[in-house]
């Protein structure tokens, strides 16, 4: 007896909460019955919510697996395949569609379309007959797909221009609403897990870190679709720390299949909409959170207790590679600083102590920055400079997805608009990030240095604990917003490059001792022996300013991974746009 195996298919996730799959399963079962076959339950294959328009349920859906089982001989020729009709297995184009069926048939597999009663196999498929009803029968199953999606689309395009959330029922997980037309609802307990990741974020935390601390807590997870059972995983922070609709602002995206091709999220259309959504954060919280994680682009990886204040700073004199931090939980050493071209074996850099390197240089950067470390207005100031550089990358970013909308060749007028305001955006931008710094070059705190604050810093850089953990992260940020590059001569000399200006400060690093007599508290300590200070070739050299540091090794960014723009007859043109209307020169030079 012939083997008898079935395939289910519908396209949306609405229809799973209807009677689709169980009135398909239904009727192969009523077939076999009636015919006196018996339908193997053991390999029945379904594609649930996969559409057949777009093929994809032929790429990497069920059917997909079927084919790869009949082309390998898993499945034997001859064997039955049960659906509701043609149309269940593909409505692509009929170059495409006669293939698939083609090819199916021509394995070997005899095909059963419950709607008509029709076998098509390879004896049927050449009967000249049943040939044509197949292409029409597929022809009229891409047509009825092709004719929804275009109706869909003209629909979508319509809500999108009178900015209606009609058509638009999903949203960010923290909110819900009664109906289509009612407002939306803000869930608090799923909105306060995203707060608590913001406020994380902008005192330090990375995305993994924050995500442990969620995972510990039991916060709820505030995601539509919650398919991660209750947990966080690393990137889902990182997912909300990037997403706008936190203000309140929605950008409407084309998600068909083509769409989904070019970008993972679909294709922006138009400009993000204010005040679509409610607003569950302040755009002040949201610009601490996006200039911290700013502030720790350039390092990719943070050791678990922050000991690192030095992240992403610190490069090797001798070759310009960075210099990695390896902790150590014995000695007194407070943990090796290491050039990563020596841990790679390619050169014989000097390793050094971090106790050796921490107190000299946190000294000489609070005695320099005294004004914007200590002083409560300046560590504000820093703070602003560093949302404001935030906002302005943000903003330039998206200058360089419009120049290159330009140059593929969409619609220029709409382009326009939207290349103007933006000029704009950034030109405001630039003139306050000039009026922070102008005003923060006048803050006057060098008198007011402590040294009680030199002495809380270096009393908790080795401690293992949550408070300490928290000072280490804020101090790292505060550095990573004033210092750019500190070269590491071993136990000599260290080059201190600031942000606000070019020229290197000489840090004298002290010698290097043996434990014992670093260390008063060792078994066999021995008393530092009065001799004189060693020759420091290198030190020599930056006194007289002839030492030059190699060009620093930094990692490139990582790329953004935006979302293509594109601009249809819906985008809203205002009534004022001059004809003659230039795009700004940044973009043309880019």
């Amino acid at each position: 007896m012939q083997r008898v195996i079935s395939y289910t298919r519908f396209s949306s996730r609405k229809q799973a909460r209807g009677l689709s799959e169980i009135r398909q399963m239904e009727s192969a079962a009523a077939w076999c019955k009636e015919n006196g076959y018996v339908l193997d339950v053991n390999d029945q294959y379904k594609d649930l919510g996969v559409s057949a328009f777009t093929g994809a349920n032929a790429g990497y859906g069920a059917l997909s697996e079927l084919l790869k089982k009949l082309h390998s001989g898993e499945i034997e020729r001859g064997t039955i395949l049960i659906v509701e009709a043609l149309d269940r297995i593909t409505r692509q184009a009929l170059p495409k569609a006669i293939t698939l069926l083609m090819n199916i048939a021509m394995s070997g597999l005899e095909i059963v379309t419950l709607s008509d009663g029709k076998r098509w196999n390879e004896e049927t498929m050449s009967d000249v007959g049943s040939f044509l009803m197949s292409v029409i029968t597929l022809y009229r199953g891409h047509q009825e797909s092709e004719y929804k999606s275009s109706r869909l689309l003209k629909t979508f395009a319509k809500h999108r221009k009178a900015s209606s959330q009609v058509a638009f029922g999903s949203a960010p997980g923290w909110l819900y609403r009664e109906t289509k037309t009612s407002p939306w609802s803000v869930h608090e307990e799923l909105a306060e897990s995203v707060r608590k990741v913001y406020e994380l974020a902008a005192k330090g935390y990375g995305s993994k870190a924050i995500a442990r601390i969620a995972n510990g807590e039991h916060w709820p997870v505030p995601t539509r679709l919650n398919m991660t059972e209750g947990r966080w995983h690393g990137q889902m922070p990182g997912q909300l720390l990037r997403n706008r609709a936190v203000l309140g602002e929605h950008v409407h995206r084309i998600r068909s299949y083509e769409a989904h091709s070019q970008h993972w999220l679909g294709l922006e259309a138009g400009d993000p909409i204010k005040d679509y959504y409610p607003a569950i954060i302040s755009e002040e919280l949201y610009n601490k959170a996006r200039a911290a994680i700013a502030s720790r682009m350039v390092a990719r990886r943070r050791d678990d207790h922050c000991f690192n204040v030095w992240s992403g700073l610190l490069y090797c004199g001798e070759c310009g590679a960075p210099i990695h931090r390896k902790t150590e939980t014995r000695g007194v050493s407070g943990g090796q600083l290491v050039c990563s071209d020596k841990l790679a074996g390619l050169t014989k850099c000097k390793t050094m102590a971090s106790r050796f390197l921490d107190a000299s240089l946190l000294q000489s950067i609070y005695i320099y920055a005294a004004n914007l470390l200590t002083v409560p207005t300046g560590a504000e100031l820093v703070e602003s400079i560093a949302s404001i550089e935030a906002q302005l990358a943000a903003k330039r970013a998206e200058a360089e997805n419009i120049a290159e909308a330009i140059a593929s060749g969409i619609k220029l007028r709409a382009i326009q608009i939207k290349a103007s305001k933006l000029d704009e955006d950034i030109s405001k931008l630039e003139e306050e990030l000039l009026s922070k710094k102008a005003e923060a070059s006048d803050v006057d705190g060098a008198d007011v240095f402590d040294d009680e604050v030199i002495v809380e810093v270096l009393s908790n850089l080795y401690v293992r604990s949550v408070e300490a953990r928290e000072l280490r992260m804020a101090l790292q940020l505060k550095l990573s917003r004033i210092v750019d590059t500190i070269f590491v001569y071993a136990y000599q000399v260290a080059l201190i490059k600031y942000k606000d200006g070019d020229a290197y400060h000489v840090i004298p690093l002290p010698a290097k001792r043996l434990p014992s007599r670093a260390n008063p508290k060792a078994k066999h300590h021995k008393p530092v022996k009065h001799k004189p200070e060693p020759f420091k070739p290198r030190l020599d050299q930056a006194l007289r300013g002839e030492l030059i540091p190699p060009a620093a090794r930094k990692p490139a960014l990582r790329s953004s991974n935006k979302a293509l723009l594109i601009y249809d007859d819906t985008y809203p043109e205002p009534d004022n746009l001059e004809p003659a209307l230039q795009l700004p020169r940044e973009l043309l030079e880019m």
